[in-house]
């Protein structure tokens, strides 16, 4: 069994591979990653015996936190992508450094699975919309602010609207405040992603496949008419993908390593 870990800025998405299938999945709170011990329980009881685990993260800090809580849980084999584990891609990014290691590792898993130009949408605390080639270039993408954000800065920046719960909307024109608000980033979410997918398509890759993942990916699917494929939870695939790789033959450049 093999454990894959995709640390992000709001939670850690947790997924137990048995053979090539996704067993289990759960999130937790990625600032549970400052309480090691109970972080260790939690990956024990996730893992039993996981002989494996590769991790992804965006979250600096957490990092070394979760790759000791799952060596002290009893996985003998640990690696993190980005430092002793590279992505196989040929990365196009002006600042290599720069590109999240989640980005990444779903690029990765859409390219590997479709074997086509590919646009990933990873609907997450970040929106990010990712082009990878078939020949295995990563190009670039663009991030917009995710669902949760803007509903916390409409919430804390307004003086009447109220944080309200991301849930589907009765319909398209809201006919109370909470809903309206639900309507506009639903169907706006939609709307961002429809249009930005449009002209990178007429841009970069015309005859690209749109593959959308991230927590909030079952929401938006339903409204955007560009979405090919839902993968909710594409970047724990490719970290199950990249864990056959070997870890000696393909060293990462100075560029990706983690610090």
């Amino acid at each position: 069994m093999m454990l894959a870990i995709d640390i992000g800025n709001t939670n850690t998405a947790v997924g137990l591979f048995r053979g090539r299938r996704l067993v289990r999945r759960f999130t937790l709170p990625t600032s549970m990653a400052r309480g090691p011990g109970r972080l260790r329980k939690k990956l024990e009881a996730a893992g039993g015996r996981s002989h494996e685990a590769v991790v992804c993260s965006v979250v600096p800090w957490a990092t070394p936190n979760i790759v000791r809580a799952l060596r002290a849980a009893g996985c003998p084999r640990v690696r993190a992508v980005g430092r002793n584990l590279r992505v196989p891609l040929r990365n196009r990014y002006r600042y290599p450094r720069q590109v999240g290691q989640d980005r990444l590792v779903g690029a990765y898993a859409a390219w590997k699975r479709f074997k086509r130009d590919c646009i990933v949408c990873d609907f997450g605390t970040a929106i990010t919309i990712d082009v990878v080639t078939k020949r295995g270039e990563y190009l670039g993408g663009v991030i917009a602010p995710g669902l949760e954000i803007s509903l916390d800065a409409l919430a804390t920046r307004t003086a009447l609207l109220p944080k309200v719960e991301l849930k589907e909307p009765p319909e398209l024109l809201g006919r109370d405040t909470a809903n309206s608000i639900r309507a506009g980033l639903l169907y706006g979410c939609a709307a961002l992603c429809d249009g930005l997918v449009a002209q990178l398509k007429r841009r970069y890759v015309p005859h690209a496949t749109v593959v959308a993942t991230g927590g909030a990916s079952p929401f938006i699917a339903k409204h955007a008419s560009c979405i090919n494929h839902l993968r909710p939870h594409l970047v724990l695939e490719g970290l199950y993908a990249l864990s056959g790789l070997s870890q000696h033959a393909r060293k990462p450049s100075r560029a990706s390593r983690l610090r």
